[in-house]
């Protein structure tokens, strides 16, 4: 049984539509959604600390990402 908000009808249809695209178009389907992720992170992001300058951005994304203490260490951050 399937209990999400998507219909078989909805289903069906998205995976015959995956399912005839190249690997390239699937490739780059997947590389515009991690593009948009990452835009709709960086403006949350901005939002939430408004002063703060692309460096600080970033690594705070990091920390989200990868945790602090990698962050740290990737950032040389102490």
């Amino acid at each position: 049984m399937i209990t999400d908000d998507t219909s078989a009808n909805a289903r069906e249809v998205y995976f015959r539509r995956l399912a005839e695209m190249t690997p390239t178009q699937r490739l780059n389907v997947g590389v515009a959604l991690c593009a948009a992720g990452d835009s709709l992170q960086r403006a949350a992001m901005r939002r939430r600390y408004p002063q703060a300058n692309d460096s600080e951005i970033i690594f705070r994304i990091a920390v989200t990402r990868f945790g602090e203490e990698f962050a740290q260490k990737a950032y040389g951050i102490k």
